[in-house]
């Protein structure tokens, strides 16, 4: 059998990234360039960190200012290679905040963001469409 030369690669596919303020808890930011791949929550007006078990999922956190004021977060597009803990996502299910910034299967009663399109069990890892 020959090997089908259709490849499909998720990176970086329809990407959009918006800046936004980073929370701040007792004077230290809550995300640092070791949160960069992770997804994140938003946590007040314009303010995002890795979020709390159930939250609505925002994007994925790509870069974070020298400072560590400012996050850019891929919102839409393919967000790839994210963790995930808990219960593992589902093809075809949109994914929520589990906590300690990883997500997992969106519930029906939860806030749920996203298209799973790829889950990597021995990773755990997930692709997100938003």
């Amino acid at each position: 059998m020959t090997a089908d030369p259709r490849v499909v690669d998720n990176e970086n596919q329809g990407i959009l990234v918006v800046p936004f303020n980073i929370e701040i808890v007792d004077d230290v930011p809550s995300l640092s360039e070791d949160d960069i791949g992770n997804p994140v929550a938003i946590t007040a007006n314009n303010e995002i960190s890795d979020g709390a078990d159930g939250e609505a999922f925002l994007g994925k956190l790509v870069g974070v200012s020298d400072d560590e004021l400012v996050g850019l977060v891929q919102v839409k597009g393919v967000c790839t290679d994210l963790p995930y803990s808990g219960t593992a996502p589902v093809i075809g299910w949109p994914v929520q905040m589990s906590g300690a910034g990883t997500v997992d299967k969106g519930v029906t009663d939860g806030i749920c963001r996203g298209f799973t399109v790829n889950v990597d069990t021995v990773a755990a890892t997930c692709d997100v469409l938003l």
